[in-house]
């Protein structure tokens, strides 16, 4: 192999690697190599001809990737949808985390309520029902508001214990959502989490989508194809 191939064969390994979609959309064989190597010639403007690119693009180790891709619907164990969601963004002070105790502890879990916290080192993310948000407002300092995002729907995905030890999962599931051009809001784990329809299966793993609601079916469907996989 020339010393212009192998430069050909890294190229085309950085394009393909740096993007989940374009690896899994390869693996599963959605995307036309051809066509990837025209996008390929156009996005890196280095000088390597179209017949050299899509060699080195067949050349890829595509079976590791679809068995990978594969493997992580296999452990998807159950997938929810809930609508009407809120996402509150609020400065992370050192009076937040008591003030959010005391706000989860009036949040009617039974009555299929969800409320969650993500603490960041500035910030803490909430995620509530669009129906709790002025409840919320009214014992948070408006200064320690940073932002409210509504008209939003969360996805929890339940993945069985295996899926913690698999390198590669969050990937997966978010190249999912970005070939089907789902914008994701907001994406944490959990291990317990609170509503209907979300009760916790022993040893699993919890993984919470926010979307845009408009793209909330889209957004289902999307990880459902990807379960059928299995």
């Amino acid at each position: 192999m020339s010393d212009s191939e192998r430069a050909t064969g890294e190229v085309v390994k950085e394009i393909i690697e740096r993007d989940g979609s374009i690896k899994t959309g390869l693996a599963r064989g959605l995307i036309n190599a051809r066509a990837l190597a025209r996008y390929i010639q156009v996005a890196t403007r280095e000088q390597h001809s179209l017949e050299a690119i899509v060699s080195a693009i067949r050349r890829y180790p595509l079976k590791e990737s679809f068995d990978r891709y594969q493997a992580v619907g296999k452990f998807i164990q159950k997938i929810t949808l809930k609508n009407k969601m809120v996402h509150v963004l609020v400065q992370n002070n050192p009076g937040i985390p008591l003030i959010l105790a005391g706000f989860s502890e009036k949040v009617n879990y039974g009555g299929g309520e969800t409320f969650h916290s993500v603490t960041g080192i500035e910030t803490m993310s909430v995620v509530i029902d669009s129906k709790n948000l002025s409840k919320l407002l009214a014992v948070i300092p408006k200064s320690s508001n940073l932002k409210v995002e509504d008209g939003l729907a969360q996805i929890v995905v339940t993945l069985s214990d295996q899926a913690d030890r698999w390198v590669g999962v969050n990937a997966v599931l978010t190249a999912q959502l970005a070939m089907n051009d789902i914008d994701i809001r907001l994406y944490f784990d959990s291990p317990h989490t609170h509503g209907a329809g979300q009760s916790t299966l022993l040893g699993s793993v919890l993984i919470n989508i926010l979307v845009m609601q408009r793209d909330a079916m889209k957004a289902y469907q999307a990880l459902e194809d990807l379960s059928s996989q299995r």
